[in-house]
């Protein structure tokens, strides 16, 4: 697999409208359910599923959902011009 920024980025780019705001909303408020949710879709997806699966512990693995967060916003900000 490719470094996760550069894959991230690749794959965001690659997102539909409705799912980058989906991402957006449930990863920058992350209020109840919402980081479960994000994580179920994200879960879907074979590449980004194989590198949650490689972290060693609860907190690489949050570390990986922030940095899907950091794309997903980067993403977001440049295609719709809504910053966070």
């Amino acid at each position: 697999m490719k470094k996760p920024e550069v894959y991230l980025k690749e794959f965001c780019h690659k997102l539909s409208d409705d799912n980058l705001r989906f991402l957006h909303a449930r990863l920058s408020q992350r209020l109840g359910g919402d980081v479960a949710e994000a994580v179920d879709f994200l879960g879907g997806i074979r590449e980004i599923d194989k590198w949650f699966a490689t972290a060693s512990d609860c907190n690489e693995f949050y570390d990986m959902v922030d940095l899907v967060f950091f794309a997903v916003n980067k993403e977001h900000e440049k295609r719709l011009g809504v910053p966070v």
